[in-house]
């Protein structure tokens, strides 16, 4: 399972969305169930995950999955950076 697909089960099992329906351009903010302690559970749960720690700027500025997928990416080391 590649950092897509793990980023996507975690939301997935956060939302109770299925993960057919997490596509890169679908926005955190039309997911149903999605709250500021979502997003922290969401955000903690990848912190895990991967070994990585995401700061609260950063998490303020992110608005979509592909835009998730790409912080925890670059974050791992697997991302272009920018």
């Amino acid at each position: 399972m590649d950092i897509h697909q793990r980023v996507c089960a975690i939301i997935s099992q956060q939302l109770n969305v299925p993960e057919a329906d997490l596509k890169p351009d679908v926005h955190f903010r039309s997911l149903p169930d999605f709250d500021s302690m979502r997003v922290l559970q969401i955000i903690l749960e990848t912190e895990k995950e991967f070994g990585i720690e995401i700061g609260d700027d950063i998490t303020f500025r992110i608005a979509t999955i592909g835009e998730f997928q790409g912080l925890v990416e670059k974050l791992c080391g697997q991302g272009a950076p920018e």
